[in-house]
This record gives C-alpha cells, sequence and structure tokens, in this order.
C-alpha cells in the first residue's frame, strides 16, 4: 500500500433506545480518532449506528444478522 492511499475501516454499533449520549460519545471518539493522523496515519474510520428497543433481547441480533447479508 502506498503512502497515498487510504484504507477505510468500519465499524458498526448497536445501543439501546434510551443511550442516546453513548451514541454521541462513540461517534465523538471515532471523529476524535479519525482528525488524529499521529494514530491513523493513513486510515479512515467509518460508523454506523443502529438503535434497538431495550425490551427486546433479539433485536439486536436481528440488526446484526441484517448488516452482515445473513
Amino acid at each position: 500500500m502506498s503512502a497515498q492511499q487510504e484504507k477505510d475501516w468500519f465499524f458498526g454499533a448497536i445501543f439501546d433506545e434510551s443511550a442516546r449520549r453513548d451514541d454521541e460519545v462513540f461517534r465523538l471518539a471515532v471523529a476524535d480518532l479519525n482528525l488524529n493522523n499521529e494514530i491513523l496515519e493513513t486510515e479512515k474510520i467509518t460508523i454506523s449506528v443502529e438503535f434497538v428497543d431495550g425490551n427486546n433481547p433479539f433485536q439486536a441480533v436481528q440488526e446484526e444478522l441484517d448488516s452482515d447479508g445473513g
């Protein structure tokens, strides 16, 4: 990989509907990492966030299966 080539890393997160603050913290942390060239010289992190109903323990599993295409 040349020094000019940028690599993207993709991460997904699933939060309970009541965890809106956790979503904000997650997004800020990723933004900070992407701005720090000492940590990520040629890489960039992209994210996807889904919110699930905390009263439905199977919804998070279903969201993960749907996002994987499985």
